[in-house]
C-alpha cells in the first residue's frame, strides 16, 4: 500500500480528503487511494508543519565579551556567530550600553 510520492501529489490527497469532510473516513479514503494512513498523517503533518508562517524564538547566549562591533559609514553592524545585525549609526551609545548591560547580567 504504501508508495513515494512527491509533496505536490501529498498535498493532492490531503486536499481531495479534506473535500470530503466526513463523507468518508480516513481508512476507505486510504484504501481507495492505496494509502497507507500513517504515510497520509505522517506527510499531513510535515506539510502543514512546512506551509506555517508561525514565528519560532531561537535563543542566542551572549559570551562574556562582545563578538565584534564595528561602526562602518552611516550604520552599526553587531556579528554575535553567524548572527549580523545592522543598526543606524545614531543609535550607537543606546546599542552599545544595551549590549553591555546584557553581557553583564547573562
Amino acid at each position: 500500500m504504501s508508495r513515494k510520492l512527491d509533496n505536490s501529489k501529498w498535498e493532492e490527497y490531503i486536499n481531495k480528503f479534506n473535500s470530503y469532510k466526513g463523507k468518508i473516513t480516513l481508512k476507505d479514503f486510504c484504501i481507495e487511494n492505496q494509502l497507507s494512513k500513517t504515510q497520509f498523517y505522517y506527510h499531513k503533518k510535515r506539510l502543514e508543519k512546512a506551509n506555517s508562517k508561525t514565528t519560532v524564538f531561537h535563543e542566542v547566549s551572549l559570551k562574556a565579551e562582545i563578538d565584534n562591533i564595528t561602526q562602518v559609514s552611516k550604520e552599526i553592524k553587531i556579528s554575535i556567530g553567524n548572527a549580523i545585525i545592522s543598526i543606524p549609526a545614531s543609535e550607537t551609545a543606546l546599542v552599545y550600553s544595551i549590549i553591555k548591560e546584557l553581557v553583564a547580567k547573562c
